[in-house]
């Protein structure tokens, strides 16, 4: 009888270390599906007033029959190019239909680069054609450049006092070249709202890996998201949304671009 009377004690500890178990699992579920629908929900409403804004620029432009979007881009893409054309400086121009990103100055190609791949916003995808010709039937203008590389690498060497220093000198330098690649990955800020990234790849395996959640330049600007949006979570407020456009080219010539672009270039793109 008291033999009975320890397994029945003993069962019913187990059961209650159980039950207490089974209710922190069911707060944290509960408290994951709480944050991610309060996410989802303040995520939602910052595109939908990101769109609003886009809209409210767009008010007195001439409505535009949706049959005609196709030739309306084309308009908006060739008058962006001949304002563009219009400036003394080096501008930037970038076709995602033709999947083409050039360098013009005056209107001359000084330099082009097949675009290997490509992802956009839904954002884009979701506006109407007024909307899209406001956006895109005048040049834009960059106003912040980042990136994991120097833009200008200019730096003061001394020179070597002796041969026995210029020697080092140059196998310090052949080493250095004989490194891996570097990770060239920028992004501009433009003046309607939106950022341009551009990551310098030589596959489309590359890209993949290249931009995935974890090391150098992507790593610090997605940690940086991530937190935004944390912060915007526990104080249930909308976190910021900026449409991007990601572009791939190959390594040499997203440097090329990149070090040759002014600071405030225009930019006119055809999505």
């Amino acid at each position: 009888m008291k033999e009975n009377s320890v397994e029945d004690f003993d069962s019913l500890f187990v059961e209650k270390r159980s039950g207490i178990r089974r209710y922190i699992i069911l707060i944290i579920v509960l408290s994951v599906l709480g944050l991610t629908s309060v996410y989802t929900y303040l995520s939602v409403s910052a595109v939908r007033d990101r769109m609003k804004v886009a809209h409210d620029l767009a008010q007195g432009s001439p409505e535009v029959n949706s049959s005609l979007f196709k030739q309306l881009k084309e308009k908006a893409w060739l008058e962006s190019r001949i304002k563009m054309a219009a400036n003394d400086s080096i501008g930037l121009s970038i076709d995602l239909e033709q999947l083409r990103i050039q360098l013009e100055l005056k209107g001359v190609v000084v330099m082009s680069s097949k675009i290997r791949d490509c992802s956009v916003s839904g954002f884009f995808r979701k506006m109407d054609g007024n909307v899209y010709f406001t956006m895109f039937g005048t040049p834009l203008t960059i106003e912040q450049f980042k990136s994991s590389i120097a833009k200008n690498p200019f730096k003061i060497v001394e020179a070597p006092k002796d041969t026995i220093a210029a020697q080092a000198a140059a196998d310090a330098a052949a080493k250095k070249d004989s490194l891996a690649d570097e990770n060239v990955f920028w992004t501009v800020k433009l003046d309607r709202g939106f950022d341009l990234d551009i990551q310098g790849i030589d596959s489309i395996a590359e890209a993949q890996k290249k931009y995935e959640f974890g090391k150098g330049f992507e790593f610090e600007r997605n940690l940086k998201n991530i937190a935004s949006s944390f912060q915007h979570i526990l104080k249930f407020t909308k976190p910021s949304y900026t449409p991007e456009i990601l572009i791939s080219i190959p390594e040499n010539e997203a440097k090329a671009i990149l070090r040759a672009l002014p600071r405030n270039a225009m930019v006119t793109i055809k999505i």
